[in-house]
């Protein structure tokens, strides 16, 4: 296996800038559980967990349309950690959102977080053992508000397939 590490070059200024342009939808992976706290507060918000003080938190999102595997909450690989996350979490959610609301990209994560490059490199290896991407990490350091969800889905295992919620719906639930 082969890996590619990107630079992304520092300006000379203090400006931080996006990184590529983002596709028209974005997905950000999470549990049913989770998506009660998301819709409870009005945001994904980004995540402080094992954050230290001088870095700034991020919202994970991904460019894939399949179930991204950082996301899955048990120590098992494959299709049956999903099985195990959605049976102990609630189901697996899906959340799309218009591009830009995460428009930086993983290379991007020292110079806008202020992440070690050490914790980058730990990141980009969990995530290759996991079988995700890292080209399709996304990421925000502010709040996405459920006002500009596009779409929440279920993932249905009997199908394999994403089933979509009514969001007025599902905030009358919570």
């Amino acid at each position: 296996m082969q890996i590619h590490i990107q630079l992304i070059p520092i300006s000379g200024t203090n400006e931080l800038t996006p990184g590529p342009d983002p596709p028209e939808n974005i997905y950000h992976y999470t549990t049913g559980l989770k998506l009660k706290q998301i819709i409870n507060s009005g945001h994904i918000r980004p995540s402080t967990a094992h954050v230290p003080p001088h870095e700034k938190p991020v919202a994970w999102f991904s460019t894939q349309e399949q179930w991204e595997p950082t996301a899955t909450k048990v120590p098992a690989p494959g299709m049956q950690g999903q099985i195990e996350t959605a049976k102990a979490q609630g189901g697996l959610v899906r959340i799309t959102v218009p591009g830009l609301c995460a428009p930086y990209v993983f290379p991007q994560l020292p110079l806008i977080a202020g992440t070690k490059p050490s914790v980058c490199i730990g990141l980009l290896i969990a995530g290759l053992e996991l079988g995700s991407d890292p080209d399709s990490w996304r990421f925000s350091t502010t709040s996405v508000p459920t006002a500009l969800f596009r779409e929440v889905e279920f993932f249905d295992f009997a199908h394999d397939s994403w089933v979509a919620v009514d969001m007025t719906e599902l905030a009358c639930r919570n």
